[in-house]
């Protein structure tokens, strides 16, 4: 594999990694469910650990008078505890399978692909197997399951030590004393293992994101070939083309500030129009647009404090007959200079103060 990569030399495309994503192969970090999984147990433990002890030591005190009471007393009793015990382990499979399941979810990883469920005979290669196993992949899962199995052993140790002298005076202990401090004993346990591996989920996440990243690695030849095959895909070439009218509304849009005026049909038609007095020239059309684009040229001309001027016909015409940098046709003179005469008229009044 490792050769392969180095043939790789450049960062995957986006329509590779789409690729790789619809088949379902995806970066996935199983310390990352793990690290979740131990978090919603020591959740679980935290919240409801206390609750569930007290409840258990107040059931378990009262336990010795269960031999005289009615039977109907003592099963009630053997129901309340069994209730207890039913709620806090249903509580210890959610909890986390739910931390599970939205961590999947916010890593993306969380696909259904029926190209994973497909029988594929590469799977069965033993050559390819024994690649991952003693490849690069393969040693630095080993490595990591040897760190993790160390942590263990020394975060165990560090923690059973503390707990000798409790664990050997538990044969003294009454029957209620032991409950507690097996639920301090749990609570710890939960922790030994988060911060395990919270310590290696960081390790294992880059590692895993590095590898995938390597692996998708693409040639030159690659390179070449998915440029020539995204040449002729629809999708992309319906993406360029909305990228060139968004370029374009965005231009035209910025243009409409320099207008002279804005000629409507109150709701549906807006061509902007500039005249350079002294060049020669009739008025040109800077921006025009019908409905949503026409209320942005409306919108647009406010904010710039263009003057907007209402004239049905001309709008429609304008519009119809005019490209972007066209000037205006003759028998639009007339038209156009009315409001063009109301614009000069009212940035007259703007300047008079009015």
């Amino acid at each position: 594999m490792s050769e392969e990569n180095n043939d790789k030399p450049f960062d995957p495309s986006e329509q590779k990694l789409r690729k790789a994503r619809e088949k379902g192969d995806v970066p996935r970090s199983l310390e990352v469910n793990a690290l979740l999984a131990y978090a919603g147990l020591a959740l679980v433990l935290l919240v409801l650990g206390p609750h569930a002890a007290s409840r258990w030591l107040a059931l378990a005190a009262s336990a010795d008078g269960l031999a005289a009471a009615a039977p109907g007393d003592a099963f009630a009793a053997a129901q309340r505890l069994a209730g207890e015990a039913a709620w806090l382990t249903l509580a210890l499979l959610v909890v986390p399978g739910l931390l599970v399941l939205l961590g999947l979810v916010v890593q993306g990883t969380l696909i259904f692909s029926p190209q994973k469920l497909a029988f594929d005979l590469k799977r069965l290669n033993p050559v390819g197997n024994a690649k991952q196993k003693f490849g690069l992949k393969g040693l630095v899962t080993f490595g990591l399951s040897l760190v993790k199995v160390a942590l263990a052993m020394t975060g165990g140790w560090l923690l059973f030590g503390g707990l000798i002298d409790r664990l050997g005076a538990s044969g003294a202990m009454r029957e209620t004393q032991w409950v507690g401090g097996l639920v301090v004993m749990l609570a710890r346990l939960a922790g030994l293992a988060l911060a395990i591996t919270a310590a290696l989920t960081l390790a294992d996440v880059f590692w895993k994101r590095h590898e995938f990243r390597k692996r998708m690695g693409m040639t030159r030849k690659e390179m070449e070939d998915e440029h020539k095959d995204s040449e002729g895909d629809p999708h992309l070439k319906q993406r360029r083309r909305q990228r060139a009218v968004d370029i374009a509304m965005s231009s035209m849009l910025a243009d409409v500030e320099r207008a002279d005026v804005v000629i409507v049909n109150p709701t549906h038609y807006a061509v902007a129009l500039q005249w350079k007095r002294g060049s020669g020239r009739a008025p040109v059309c800077l921006a025009k647009g019908v409905d949503e684009v026409a209320a942005r040229i409306r919108a647009r001309a406010e904010e710039h404090r263009v003057p907007i001027w209402s004239d049905p016909p001309c709008a429609r015409a304008l519009h119809a007959g005019l490209d972007i940098g066209d000037e205006i046709p003759a028998e639009q003179f007339a038209a156009v200079a009315a409001a063009i005469r109301f614009a000069e008229a009212m940035r007259l009044k703007v300047r008079a103060g009015w």
